[in-house]
């Protein structure tokens, strides 16, 4: 499986209430070891972290719940040669969830959804024998419609797809920043685009990008199934991180966290999915007036 991992935002952030207050942020980030699975052994020393040009000391390291699983299933005309695929994908995946699961199926707009496990099921093999028709894909306003709704704080995004759109409103940019502002739910991808050119890569790893997902990019249909446990795998295996800025985040900065060795040296064949950009501070606790 080809798969890129990508340093990411998707935490849930709250403002800061005045200048002077202690700094800290809560996020959520994945780290995989050197043979692509998850690490579930982590303390704050083994952390290195930075904020924009400032240090950022890791407070704390704990391995989170399993999400809520949200698939969106593209049944866009491109998808016509991977539908097969991307059927039994959503299945594979809806079987591992760990924290529940719901599938919503779109193309130009949203055409179903379900919410559970059996109705997941029955509306998968209800679409299973549907065909692709000839329409817009609207991708990121679909991104953009499902995380809006999102109950759970604790929800990923999986999107199984070609990656292509053409008939949003919202750019991928414009999605990203929706995403950020809003504090909205991490986005996963299994692109399935082996059958076609890799144009419209760049355009969603944007927003996996700016979300704290993973993606992944199967070579063919005999790779799928593997793709899928993978990035199972990986979704349900987050670790929940606290680090406590040097100074007041007041603008959007660039967050780097690292897993260093007893030589404060990068781990060679760890790599860490995480934040990329965050906001703000979390909210300064309420202060007692007793």
């Amino acid at each position: 499986m080809s798969r890129v991992l990508v340093i990411a935002c998707g935490a849930l952030f709250v403002a800061l209430s005045s200048f002077g207050q202690e700094c800290r942020i809560t996020t959520t980030m994945r780290v995989l070891n050197k043979h692509g699975m998850s690490n579930l052994s982590l303390t704050p020393e083994q952390l290195s972290a930075t904020i924009g040009s400032g240090s950022a000391k890791v407070v704390s390291v704990t391995q989170g719940p399993k999400p809520v699983t949200i698939m969106l299933l593209d049944i866009s005309s491109s998808t016509k040669e991977v539908w097969g695929q991307s059927v039994m994908a959503a299945k594979q995946i809806a079987a591992g969830t760990g924290g529940g699961v719901d599938v919503v199926v779109f193309r130009e707009r949203i055409l179903d959804h379900a919410s559970g496990q059996e109705a997941t099921n029955k509306l998968l093999d209800r679409w299973a024998t549907e065909k692709t028709s000839v329409g817009g894909t609207a991708l990121y306003d679909s991104l953009i419609e499902v995380a809006s709704a999102a109950k759970n704080p604790n929800t990923a995004l999986v999107v199984i797809s070609d990656g292509g759109d053409n008939a949003s409103r919202n750019s991928s940019d414009q999605t990203v920043k929706l995403f950020l502002n809003n504090g909205w739910p991490t986005v996963f991808g299994l692109v399935l685009d082996y059958a076609h050119d890799h144009t419209h890569r760049e355009y969603f790893k944007k927003i996996v990008a700016g979300t704290g997902g993973l993606v992944a990019y199967p070579s063919s249909a005999s790779k799928v199934a593997q793709a899928a446990n993978e990035l199972l795998a990986e979704i349900n295996a987050p670790f929940t991180i606290t680090l406590q800025a040097s100074q007041p985040v007041l603008k959007p900065e660039k967050l780097k966290i690292e897993v260093v060795g007893q030589d404060g040296k990068p781990s060679h064949g760890t790599e860490v999915a995480h934040v990329a950009e965050i906001t703000r501070c979390d909210a300064a606790p309420p202060t007692s007036t007793n």
